[in-house]
């Protein structure tokens, strides 16, 4: 009898094994296909928006940031969230959300330690800080930065033109 109690448990125990592996199999499809349907929106927002002969719609560019940062919510593993937040930081910039369009780009920076456009990333806190906050002395310092982080890329390059100008403007 006791022997027939730990098979039905071991029985229990392996069941339940193969019907919560089935499940986390079925979670991470269905997270599969929700990506790609998420990606597909995104996509058709974006043809919307950057027509060239229609003016940026805020409502539109409100929805394409909320529909970048739900993006990367779900699907942070895709390899589409750096360049769907990097997108997202433009679209900030552009409604005016300087601060923030500058903690999503350190954010892409220090998170995405593989993304191509990261000196970019560096590069445009600094510039941000310079030319839409006017603050001179912060924007030297996350160039600076830049040069440090990424001396061979054209971040640097540019980050070492644009102290040479913070030092020639009034």
């Amino acid at each position: 009898m006791n022997l027939s109690r730990h098979s039905l448990a071991l029985g229990i125990l392996c069941g339940s094994a193969i019907v919560l592996s089935g499940c986390n199999f079925l979670e991470s499809s269905s997270s599969s296909s929700d990506c790609s349907a998420r990606k597909q929106s995104i996509e058709k927002m974006e043809g919307e928006l950057f027509e060239a002969s229609a003016p940026v719609n805020p409502s539109l560019r409100a929805s394409l940031m909320k529909s970048y940062a739900d993006f990367s919510n779900h699907c942070h593993d895709a390899p589409e969230t750096p360049e769907f937040l990097f997108r997202r930081a433009d679209l900030l910039r552009s409604a005016g959300q300087y601060q923030e369009a500058m903690t999503q780009l350190r954010d892409i920076h220090d998170h995405h330690k593989d993304f191509d456009k990261r000196p970019i990333c560096a590069f445009l806190v600094g510039f941000i800080a310079e030319v839409e906050l006017n603050d001179r002395k912060q924007a030297r310092k996350i160039y600076e930065q830049v040069i440090e982080l990424h001396p061979e890329s054209d971040a640097a390059v540019w980050a070492k033109q644009s102290i040479e100008n913070l030092t020639v403007l009034p």
